[in-house]
């Protein structure tokens, strides 16, 4: 599918649940979260009607995430049911993105059912300070989990969102940590989704300073790695390592954005910083499945040409927040 723009859009991301073992401050409200009621969430069936049609209008790769989609209790019913598409080629990669709480418990399994490749949020390397960021998470159980994730041959990227007077001390450390154990590396600025207690103003670093940071120590230079993600990749060749940098405010990446996203309560969203979006759920009944098909089809060929964010609070999207809207 070509929206009408002329971009191939064959990446979707698909949100499983709002809910989330951890906290982070700026993903989610830390006092009284709105989370979705559990008959809102899309059963595992709708979740499979979703991926039939987006995969027969040519989506090429499913991204799995949340809230924390290791949470959900049918989870691996819904990688095994993926797994098959995978197996049958109908899909060219299975990919999650997650806060490693639970890798421990799902790295193996994962693997087995044809994940390769999993981003991992990670925004310190200080026990005190992701404590802090998470709002009560365990570093100990995450690295933990990322280390199984390892052993079982995943292909791991880390994410670590960029925080003003946070964490721009451990850019460095986070570097060296991630080259030590042959991870590929992406920062990204804050996104202005949700309307949070701290203003992002406060929170917002760009990635020019984080590259300031780094150029003080190492050389970045020019690489031709891509992904599927918008990270722009560089390489590190004293650390050999390559790290991306994701700049949603200060630099679109608009004009090579081929991803979709759809919320565990069925919402369908053709752009994350655009709140234009279709409820698929009447859609989501036996014999409707021309009249979704002619839905999602509708919905890509209008995404937007690109997202307004801004980082001035009068530009936040204030009711939706990362943990609805998906990774």
């Amino acid at each position: 599918m070509l929206d009408s723009f002329g971009r191939k859009i064959d990446y979707v991301r698909i949100s499983v649940t709002d809910r989330c073992d951890l906290r982070c401050k700026y993903c989610m409200p830390n006092v009284n979260p709105h989370f979705f009621k559990k008959d809102e969430i899309l059963s595992l069936d709708k979740l499979k009607l979703i991926s039939e049609a987006l995969i027969e209008l040519g989506i090429k790769k499913i991204r799995i995430t949340g809230g924390e989609p290791l949470v959900r209790k049918d989870i691996l019913q819904y990688f095994q049911y993926l797994s098959e598409k995978l197996k049958e080629k109908m899909i060219d990669e299975l990919l999650l993105t997650t806060n490693g709480t639970q890798l421990k418990k799902y790295a193996k399994k994962l693997s087995q059912l044809g994940v390769k490749r999993i981003n991992i949020s990670l925004d310190s390397l200080i026990g005190e300070k992701f404590n802090f960021i998470t709002n009560g998470g365990s570093l100990e159980k995450v690295i933990e989990g990322i280390e199984h994730a390892k052993e079982c041959n995943l292909s791991i990227k880390i994410n670590t969102v960029l925080l003003k007077n946070f964490n721009e001390d451990e850019i460095i450390n986070i570097m060296k940590w991630c080259s030590k154990n042959s991870f590929t590396l992406s920062f990204i600025e804050v996104m202005p989704v949700g309307d949070t207690p701290s203003s992002r103003v406060s929170q917002y670093l760009p990635v020019t300073k984080a590259k300031e940071i780094i150029k003080k120590e190492f050389e970045l230079q020019d690489c031709s790695l891509k992904s599927s993600g918008p990270s722009n990749y560089y390489f590190c060749k004293k650390l050999n390592l390559f790290v991306g940098f994701i700049s949603p405010i200060s630099e679109h990446f608009c004009l090579t954005c081929n991803r979709i996203r759809v919320t565990s309560n069925g919402i369908i969203y053709p752009c994350l910083g655009d709140n234009n979006s279709v409820d698929l759920n009447p859609f989501l009944k036996e014999g409707k499945n021309q009249e979704l098909l002619s839905i999602l089809k509708n919905v890509i060929y209008s995404k937007p040409e690109k997202h307004y964010f801004r980082i001035d609070e009068k530009s936040y999207i204030k009711k939706r927040f990362m943990n609805t809207t998906g990774g």
